[in-house]
């Protein structure tokens, strides 16, 4: 069975502001869909724009509110080290299943070398709790092999255990996946689970799972029963989704789509909010689409 975490948008205000009291809703809302885990403070939780105060909240937050049985990752990533090294201190603080980073994001890292160190200083900052390298080039861009880089973390930092994969290079995934003994492999392209699925994915972690968690399991379920036409066919409002957030404001436009199937999150915080009147008139089409597709699925 697909195991499913989402990677859960942070809620604000109206005027931006922290809105924790809708976490335990979010969390409820995932538990009652049949996902896993939920990961929070990436980039769908808008965390560039968070500052670290806001992000301990918000760990705190998820970790007093989650279920018995949702399992819960925190990204702890940041440009400055000894920030990132604080917030994996207190995640792990927490008791989370899993602290998360991606490497520096405002210029690539100048060597492999200097990558690797960098995330095995973050993982030392929390070493009782598994860690995973976050590889989100489109976001990030970084030029490093996600295999080698996974490789050589996991000699030099003893918590090393998962990869977060937000890439389309399936080739490339097939490599993570083996870099590293015993790697749990999170892949996170929503909009390519069935290709995902052809390739041996068996977890995932993305934003379109928080109101199309059901939807994606009755994909992977028609995968899994040799039905892959059917899949492909279940599957069709994520592409459409993924195409129209490109073309309409990326983590905004999903962030909206994602409060009309779910809790309520409130806008993006700047730029990704500011999406324009066609753009929120899309995010109501597709809404429709999905929860059609939903109850033609069951979900």
């Amino acid at each position: 069975m697909l195991e499913i975490w989402a990677a859960a948008p942070t809620p604000f205000t109206s005027d931006g502001k922290l809105a924790l009291d809708v976490v335990a809703e979010q969390a409820a809302h995932l538990h009652a869909a049949g996902v896993t885990g939920a990961f929070v403070g990436g980039t769908t939780g808008e965390f560039p724009a968070m500052d670290v105060a806001e992000r301990v909240s918000l760990a705190e937050a998820w970790q007093a509110a989650r279920p018995s049985g949702l399992r819960l990752g925190v990204h702890v990533g940041h440009s400055d080290l000894a920030q990132a090294q604080q917030l994996a201190a207190h995640a792990q603080s927490c008791g989370v299943d899993l602290v998360a980073a991606v490497g520096p994001y405002y210029g690539d890292a100048a060597t492999l070398d200097a990558l690797v160190g960098h995330l095995a200083d973050i993982a030392a900052a929390a070493p009782s709790t598994p860690f995973g390298f976050y590889h989100i080039p489109s976001m990030t861009g970084s030029a490093y092999r996600p295999s080698e880089v996974v490789a050589a973390l996991a000699a030099a930092a003893p918590t090393m255990s998962a990869v977060k994969f937000t890439d389309g290079n399936l080739l490339e995934f097939d490599r993570t996946r083996a870099a590293a003994p015993g790697l749990t492999a999170f892949f996170g392209r929503d909009e390519l689970l069935p290709a995902g699925l052809a390739c041996g994915v068996d977890r995932v972690i993305g934003t379109l799972y928080n109101g199309m968690a059901p939807l994606a399991l009755a994909v992977a379920a028609a995968f899994d029963r040799g039905d892959t036409a059917q899949a492909y066919r279940l599957h069709a409002p994520f592409r459409q989704v993924a195409t129209a957030a490109d073309a309409n404001g990326g983590v905004g436009f999903l962030k909206a789509l994602m409060n009309e199937l779910g809790p309520d999150a409130g806008p993006a915080r700047s730029p990704w909010g500011r999406l324009s009147d066609p753009a929120r008139a899309k995010v109501r089409e597709l809404a429709g689409v999905v929860r059609t597709a939903l109850e033609e699925a069951g979900g």
